[in-house]
């Protein structure tokens, strides 16, 4: 047999093997990796997704793996360490996706390369509230309030490089208003600093707890950041109509190592869409605060793409370095 003969019978043989492994997907448990602890946000809408993908993907096992630490580069490295044949996934969002990168210089990994993303899962409005002490009950008033503190007011986060201190820097950026940033270690106490005094401003993804002192009047919601009125906030202002262009989200979407066969990523495009779109999934979602929405592939890799352009600008203008 000549050496051209045996290299068409080997592509034959190879294409065949793949077709077979594509045909029988998935034959073996499905890991999601959460680079969150359990008990977040992110880990209950994996947990949340895992029984209904597990139907929609024919009885296959899916484990919910939690890999925290260095801003979610942890979690991403497992995948990028395991075989893209999509049987270890990611639950990443605006964080590891895509901010993560731009901060830590051990992240190990390019967002714009590495990943293949399957869907989006949901998104959530963020929103901006003041102390009850600020005379500002909606972004007229909160404007002018910001305006005449000279720069003397502070501002929350729930650290150095988190989706409210960058969004933040961006509002205050795009408004002409100069803060201060106070960071904290993660979203909790910065709710405890707004109603302390300590800081008077948060803009950050709300939450059962945050609903709670707004409705008491301890603190005050001035405004959301999508683009129309929020259903979970009807009366309060869309910040983009007193600060024109000003839309965040904070999103998360499912993916796969780059270099997953397009077949299985249609494989579980397909099921991540369907359970996403079940009532009950969209019930369980809106009470964690977030909206569940699928996508196309396509539209994950857009919302990567915007984060890392408008945040690279945002870190580089205010020399933001890493904790």
């Amino acid at each position: 047999m000549n050496i051209l003969k045996r290299t068409v019978l080997g592509g034959i043989a190879a294409l065949a093997l793949a077709a077979n492994a594509l045909a029988a997907y998935p034959d073996k448990p499905i890991r999601i990796v959460v680079p969150y602890a359990a008990g977040g946000p992110t880990d209950a809408m994996a947990r949340i997704l895992q029984e209904p993908l597990q139907k929609a993907l024919g009885g296959a096992v899916v484990i919910v793996d939690n890999v925290q630490g260095v801003g979610g580069a942890l979690g991403a490295q497992q995948v990028l360490r395991a075989p893209a044949d999509g049987y270890t996934l990611f639950l990443g969002n605006n964080g590891p996706s895509a901010v993560t990168p731009l901060l830590q210089k051990n992240a190990g990994f390019d967002p714009l390369k590495d990943f293949a993303p399957i869907s989006m899962v949901a998104k959530s409005t963020m929103v901006l509230t003041v102390g009850a002490d600020v005379p500002a009950k909606d972004m007229a008033s909160f404007l002018s309030w910001a305006r005449q503190s000279n720069g003397k007011a502070n501002f929350a986060s729930a650290g150095v490089g988190s989706l409210g201190h960058l969004g933040t820097e961006l509002l205050l950026k795009d408004a002409g208003l100069t803060m201060t940033h106070i960071p904290y270690k993660g979203q909790a106490p910065t709710l405890n600093a707004l109603l302390g005094g300590e800081v008077q401003v948060l803009l950050t993804t709300p939450t059962e707890a945050m609903r709670g002192q707004v409705a008491a009047g301890r603190i005050k919601l001035v405004g959301v950041s999508s683009e129309t009125t929020s259903p979970h906030d009807p009366k309060a202002d869309v910040i983009a109509r007193s600060v024109p262009g000003f839309v965040l989200y904070s999103w998360f979407a499912l993916m796969a190592r780059e270099g997953t066969p397009q077949p299985i990523i249609d494989r579980l495009n397909k099921a991540v869409v369907s359970v996403v779109a079940l009532p009950e999934v969209q019930q369980r979602f809106s009470a964690l605060g977030v909206d569940a929405e699928s996508s196309a592939p396509a539209k994950v890799m857009d919302y990567v793409k915007q984060d890392v352009t408008r945040w690279s600008a945002i870190i580089r203008e205010k020399n933001i370095q890493p904790e």
